[in-house]
């Protein structure tokens, strides 16, 4: 299985990954939206339809590359992990990868859920994330 720090180095080189695209969305729909007056009523929804936009972006991002043949995003790629079905050791697919990101996103809502959801492989025995177990899933080291 991965270890801790592989999953955050992977992570952290696709938010920078997704950085770029996701500026570029946010500027496109709400940048206009931001130069003008907080008094506006379009300003609040442009933002947040931008916010939107960049989410179901980066949900693809992870759901068709870790649900790929491969399971890696170019961070897993770059650091040598991989995410695999905790049964059979083969792709998990897009559904299941979805399913898995989601989870792992929505734990943003909830600090402290996402810290420990984060943290949770460091005292689990197969080192696995709530949204692993969730998905069904696993990050295991190729290297």
């Amino acid at each position: 299985m991965a270890e801790w720090w592989q999953r955050l180095l992977a992570f952290a080189l696709d938010m920078a990954i997704l950085a770029l695209p996701n500026v570029i969305i946010v500027s496109a729909i709400a940048g206009s939206a931001l130069s003008t007056s907080v008094t506006d009523p379009t300003v609040t929804p442009r933002i947040w339809e931008a916010i939107g936009v960049a989410f179901v972006v980066s949900l693809g991002y992870f759901s068709f590359l870790d649900g790929g043949r491969t399971g890696q995003t170019l961070g897993k790629k770059a650091v040598g992990v991989a995410v695999r079905d905790v049964n059979t050791g083969g792709p998990v697919g897009a559904g299941r990868a979805l399913v898995r990101r989601f989870f792992f996103f929505a734990t943003y809502f909830g600090l402290i859920l996402f810290v420990l959801n984060a943290l949770s492989p460091l005292w689990d025995p197969r080192r696995r994330a709530w949204h692993d177990k969730i998905a069904r899933t696993c990050v295991i080291s190729l290297r």
